[in-house]
């Protein structure tokens, strides 16, 4: 037995005879590689072809190989078992938003097709791919194009269907590597994990493919005679990137929402509505000062969960909460000149009308912004509910003590050409929001 799984890893470990690949490893037992074939027009923007094996003990639950230096928007390949136990499965995914199962993808589905020499070989599982609607995550000629890999070991998943469901890997059962894809030039568009010893082009034969909504991308490991394998194991044109854990992007996501959300959709409306109920003007500074510092904070994690996840700048969350907090960096300054002018001149200015507008606006872009981040961090049910139910309980609150203060015992007493507010005989200090 022992020797026959060793026959296995060493046919299923393939490398080719006459052209090269970028190979690297993954789990225990478990061997990727990869080769560009020539007259490819796979790039970043552009499908085209792309040759790729995963090969891994039958211990294994499922295996995967994405294109991409992370799950989110990465295309994803799955492999395991299928439900007879004497061929593989081989399901075409789409990343998403990533820390969420990656989706069947039926037009990368469409162009995949296991060649000879796939299937279940001396107790490993092997998938041989030729892909025609692949994509990089690079140039075809980087030197450090980006793939990841992961894998969860247990009982057989038995299954025909593409779009069966998988249990999520741990935080150790997952790669990152680059791949220098100079060294993956193949010399002919034909099978280079299984080199023909026959006369002819050398191309190899295919496995079937049946319908991608259904049921799997399958092929037959070759046994024939006329057909010999070379294979090595270990790493030759990839390198392993550093790798940032699923625990940690969960932490810095956690602590990025709840202290945005802090200081967002409680403190800032907390301080325009105390100004408005007991005046105070220093306090309601206080607050809001506190609100801001809450927003360079959460800021300032947003960002560095947005590098960890390459999200900073390409979607509209992160666009729009930088120019939020810069344009906030105004608000202090108009909000002295705004209480300077007041005392000055015991009421109201433009001054002060900018300073309560345009801290209204931010506040309301501020909760749009957030429930921007809860999309895209592809946020729980309920955690969409509480956003939407404490916004708009604490808009209810503002909205509220604006009206309780104009209906509140105000009198309006004349000066020449000015009005002051005038409450039981006192000018009303109430300057802010």
């Amino acid at each position: 037995m022992k020797v026959l799984q060793a026959l296995g890893v060493a046919v299923a470990t393939l490398a080719p005879l006459a052209t090269s690949l970028v190979t690297f490893t993954g789990g225990s037992g478990i061997s990727y590689s990869i080769g560009v074939p020539p007259g490819s027009t796979i790039s970043q923007s552009v499908t085209g072809g792309l040759y790729f094996s995963i090969t891994a003990p039958t211990s294994y639950q499922w295996v995967g190989f994405g294109i991409g230096s992370q799950m989110a928007n990465a295309q994803i390949f799955v492999m395991y078992a299928n439900a007879a136990g004497n061929n593989v499965t081989l399901s075409g995914r789409n990343g998403g938003r990533g820390r969420v199962p990656p989706t069947t993808d039926s037009t990368l589905q469409s162009g995949l097709t296991l060649l000879t020499g796939s299937g279940i070989v001396g107790g490993n599982m092997v998938a041989y791919v030729h892909c025609t609607t692949c994509k990089l995550a690079s140039a075809a000629t980087s030197t450090s194009s980006p793939f990841i890999a992961a894998w969860m070991a247990g009982s057989s998943l038995s299954s025909n269907s593409v779009s069966q469901a998988i249990n999520q890997h741990g935080d150790s059962d997952y790669k990152q590597v680059t791949g220098d894809l100079t060294k993956a030039a193949m010399s002919t568009d034909s099978n280079p994990f299984v080199a023909s010893t026959t006369s002819g082009s050398g191309s190899s034969s295919t496995g079937t493919t049946s319908s991608p909504s259904s049921t799997s991308t399958s092929g037959s490991h070759g046994g024939d005679s006329s057909e010999s394998e070379s294979g090595s194991s270990g790493s030759s044109g990839a390198s392993e990137s550093k790798h940032v854990s699923a625990a940690t992007i969960h932490k810095y996501d956690a602590a990025h929402g709840i202290v945005m959300g802090i200081a967002a959709c409680i403190l800032f409306p907390s301080g325009a509505i105390l100004v408005r109920l007991v005046g105070m003007p220093w306090l309601h500074a206080a607050i809001q000062l506190l609100s801001f510092a809450g927003m360079i904070a959460g800021l300032g994690l947003g960002v560095k969960l947005a590098q960890y996840r390459e999200l900073l700048f390409n979607n509209s969350h992160t666009i729009f909460g930088v120019v939020i907090v810069a344009l906030l960096l105004l608000q202090p300054f108009i909000g002295l000149a705004h209480h300077h002018l007041y005392k000055k001149h015991s009421s109201r200015t433009g001054v002060s009308h900018a300073h309560i507008w345009y801290g209204r606006i931010l506040m309301l872009l501020a909760v749009i912004n957030g429930g921007l981040g809860i999309k895209l961090a592809a946020n729980t049910t309920s955690g969409r509910t509480a956003w939407i139910v404490v916004s708009a309980i604490m808009g209810t609150l503002y909205i509220g003590a604006i009206l309780f203060k104009r209906k509140s015992n105000v009198g309006v007493s004349r000066f020449g050409s000015k009005e002051k507010i005038v409450r039981n005989g006192q000018v009303d200090s109430t300057e802010a929001m």
